[in-house]
């Protein structure tokens, strides 16, 4: 079972969905208030609905969602090469987050290089600060599919001497920038098992393909290295980097060395017309089209 926030009526609703039916609660604010009061899916209760008749809202809608960059190996080897001692972290705006029925508007005042990125999202459930790695699991409510859609020509700058500056707030902060399925796995229904495969397709080919076991900062440490910034508060969402396969991969110009995960098509930017699908085995599936302005 998986939870969901329900749109009816002017109300976001939490709720639960189980196979192709969802139970309906009455708790205003959806998932986002269930991790507030501390309850799981225990909490709701309500009608049954058939799936195809109810309105899905994502998941979550934190204010921010807390990023790490550059996570996993085949990622930094598709690009300019870069030293990684520490989690690279970067913020999304809350508004960034689109609907998952709404689709993508590639608009070319913002970006000619619009590119996705498939990512693990970690949703924290109990709060903290200095949380070490060891007890970083007991902090995690669940964990949500996300893509974290990027401006490249916004957030990589080629300089006069060759390398490339980044920009993360233009290239990671624009309407539609941040995509969350609309369902989250509760961290329970894991046991733990954090080696998930984690995929993205375009146009019915696949463009990403990693586990999640590979990622360079695994969700502990992720959680341990923020936490020691900032108190990380229930309902808060971490994105945890993303995999090779990318369009910057593929993008001379921005600093692309055309590495290609084994089993999948050399990466593009995004063009309208697209079909976007990003899954990560056992947590769920997201998917939404891209059309022009």
């Amino acid at each position: 079972m998986r939870l969901v926030s329900v749109l009816r009526d002017g109300r976001r609703l939490a709720g639960a969905l189980d196979g192709d039916r969802v139970l309906v609660s009455e708790l205003d604010g959806g998932i986002d208030a269930l991790i507030a009061a501390g309850a799981g899916a225990e909490a709701i209760d309500g009608a049954w609905q058939v799936a195809e008749d109810v309105v899905l809202d994502a998941a979550l809608r934190p204010p921010v969602v807390l990023c790490a960059g550059q996570n996993y190996r085949d990622h930094l080897d598709e690009k300019a090469p870069v030293d990684v001692t520490e989690p690279e972290f970067f913020l999304k705006a809350g508004q960034t987050i689109a609907a998952p029925g709404d689709p993508c508007v590639l608009d070319p005042a913002v970006t000619s290089k619009l590119d996705y990125e498939t990512e693990l999202g970690v949703v924290i459930g109990r709060g903290g600060r200095h949380i070490p790695a060891r007890e970083a699991a007991d902090h995690v409510y669940g964990y949500v599919v996300l893509n974290d859609l990027t401006a490249r020509d916004r957030q990589v700058i080629p300089g006069r001497d060759g390398g490339f500056a980044m920009a993360l707030g233009p290239g990671k902060n624009f309407d539609g920038a941040t995509r969350v399925a609309a369902s989250l796995t509760p961290a329970a229904q894991l046991d733990g098992e954090l080696d998930l495969r984690l995929t993205t397709s375009v146009e019915g080919e696949l463009r990403q393909s990693n586990s999640t076991a590979a990622m360079v900062f695994g969700v502990p440490e992720l959680i341990a290295y923020l936490s020691r910034l900032m108190t990380l508060r229930p309902g808060a969402v971490i994105a945890t980097g993303t995999p090779g396969g990318t369009g910057w991969g593929t993008d001379a110009e921005l600093g692309g060395t055309s590495v290609t995960p084994a089993g999948c098509a050399p990466g593009r930017y995004l063009r309208p017309g697209d079909h976007v699908v990003s899954e990560i085995e056992r947590i769920g599936r997201l998917e939404f089209d891209v059309v022009g302005p």
